[in-house]
């Protein structure tokens, strides 16, 4: 486990993570893997989500009530930047911020409704715009912090029915490269991670007939030929706030098995 930039007080104490889309297979994992370095983690998904139930089981495996469970919608930008106040009211601010929450539109161009792909756009990008405005003045003032996006292998092209999707991540990539040059000189690194292929529930939900056919699709595609995990991730997020990659900012790292090469 790579040790925390700017970590004075030991691996992750005293450091707080705020992490969107928590209770997902990705987010399960990234809030998992920072709670056993010692952070403090916010996990924020949906109020229907299971993310008490997974709060309190990373808890039980930590020995330790590290992770809390913030209720609330990503679609609800006014909301969302209530939720941010009260955590620089309360906790004074988040060295960490894992834009890691979205949702998955699929569907053909003609036939996308306006409100999907507004609802896209927003829940996928404008909800991290929302959350780097509200935190990362306390990061300044702390001294510094870091930004993780989690953007996808589908920007790379390839797929139809993706363009909502894709356009949504394609945003995510401008803000990672433009926080990075504005926020640099105050010593807060953003980056982003784009996976490829990983099996989580929105994988399992497009491709419900065949699983052995999907992993013979994807391992054909890859160069590693071998099938990913969440933590796979969450590894190359902690990487990206670890003082092991302090001189790296504005980076899209690539996470794919060599699917995808850019």
């Amino acid at each position: 486990m790579q040790q925390p930039m700017n970590d004075v007080n030991g691996i992750g104490k005293n450091r707080k993570c705020l992490v969107t889309g928590g209770a997902g297979g990705l987010g399960t994992a990234i809030c998992t893997t920072f709670c056993l370095a010692g952070y403090r983690v916010f996990m924020h998904d949906l109020p229907t989500s299971a993310g008490a139930e997974v709060a309190a089981q990373i808890n039980a495996a930590a020995g330790e009530d590290r992770v809390t469970f913030l209720p609330g919608d990503l679609a609800d930008l006014n909301g969302l930047r209530n939720t941010a106040a009260k955590l620089l009211a309360e906790e004074g601010g988040m060295d960490v911020l894992v834009n890691n929450g979205g949702i998955d539109t699929l569907g053909e161009l003609e036939g996308v409704s306006l409100q999907e792909f507004l609802d896209t756009q927003t829940v996928n990008s404008g909800a991290a715009f929302v959350l780097s405005q509200a935190l990362s003045p306390a990061m300044k003032q702390r001294g510094g912090g870091q930004i993780v996006n989690i953007m996808s292998i589908i920007l790379s092209g390839g797929w139809n029915g993706r363009v909502p999707y894709a356009m949504s991540k394609g945003s995510l990539l401008g803000l990672t490269r433009a926080l990075a040059r504005e926020l640099g000189p105050f010593n807060i690194r953003v980056n982003a991670v784009s996976p490829g292929a990983i099996p989580t529930n929105i994988e399992r939900k497009f491709w419900t007939d065949s699983r052995e056919e999907l992993d013979r699709f994807i391992l054909d595609k890859q160069s590693l030929k071998f099938r990913a995990t969440a933590q796979d991730v969450a590894d190359a997020v902690f990487f990206l706030v670890s003082d092991q990659s302090r001189f790296i900012t504005g980076h899209e790292l690539h996470v794919n098995g060599g699917w995808y090469m850019g």
